[in-house]
């Protein structure tokens, strides 16, 4: 059973949303076009892929989760947008598969080993390409005054409590590459969302998934119940997010030795 394996239904749902300004404002600052390729690799269940797609003449996810890959096509499917989906490693990519104009790569990165991952990527990246890695996140103090109680309580019960490996210092992770940060790109927006949401959230995380609390899971929900309810009103809680989008870029190719 893979990382995620618990998540898969939770994950799409219950994640902090990228809303469909950010990929128009990715998709513009990148003067992206329906001749490019685009690459959008831990696709996990498409959120990336299918919110690019559009902008983009082909796209392909990958993504090494049986289940991610079933939840992307099937969020493919509803959305009415063409993915061409492989279940596997992206250091196992064919290399049959040709080069890309553009690589996303979403909440995975922390995952991903930067040796094979730099190798992978500078194989399939074209010359003047882009990688872009992706995430969203609540901003913290007054924008979101449950934010800080929520995390507390959630991150009492997590696997890995410090959850360190989860921020990416991307000068340190791309030393010695091809890729320098060129540019951040964020989006805001707020909505609404329940506690029922918040926390299905938690349960999508892989530190605090069903399969990390098991039995514990029942009383893991009634705790972040306890410490939401006073933020709520009628059961529903003001979130603001921000999406960013760091874009690398590089002039030169690593010629292998």
């Amino acid at each position: 059973m893979g990382r995620f394996a618990s998540t898969v239904s939770l994950y799409a749902r219950y994640r902090e949303p990228y809303p469909p300004a950010f990929f128009s404002t990715v998709a513009e600052r990148l003067a992206l076009r329906r001749d490019m390729r685009l690459l959008d690799a831990g696709c996990g269940p498409g959120l990336l892929a299918i919110g690019f797609a559009p902008y983009v003449g082909a796209c392909v996810g990958v993504d090494p989760e049986p289940g991610m890959i079933l939840a992307a096509r099937a969020a493919a499917n509803h959305a009415g947008v063409q993915l061409q989906l492989i279940e596997g490693r992206l250091e196992d990519l064919p290399e049959n598969l040709g080069n890309f104009d553009l690589v996303t790569i979403g909440r995975a990165l922390h995952w991903m080993d930067p040796e094979a991952t730099l190798r992978v990527l500078d194989r399939v990246l074209a010359e003047g390409g882009a990688l872009v890695t992706c995430g969203a996140r609540p901003l913290k103090g007054e924008a979101n005054p449950w934010l800080e109680a929520y995390d507390e309580a959630r991150k009492a019960w997590a696997l890995d409590r410090d959850e360190r490996r989860y921020w990416i210092d991307h000068g340190a992770w791309f030393a010695g590459s091809r890729f320098r940060v060129a540019e951040e790109i964020t989006v805001r927006h707020r909505h609404r969302v329940t506690i029922a949401d918040l926390i299905s959230r938690a349960l999508s995380k892989s530190n605090t998934s069903p399969e990390v609390l098991g039995d514990r899971q029942e009383a893991f929900e009634a705790s972040l119940a306890r410490v939401l309810e006073p933020f709520a009103a009628d059961g529903s809680i003001d979130e603001e997010i921000v999406a960013v989008a760091t874009v690398l870029t590089s002039q030169q190719r690593i010629q292998a030795p």
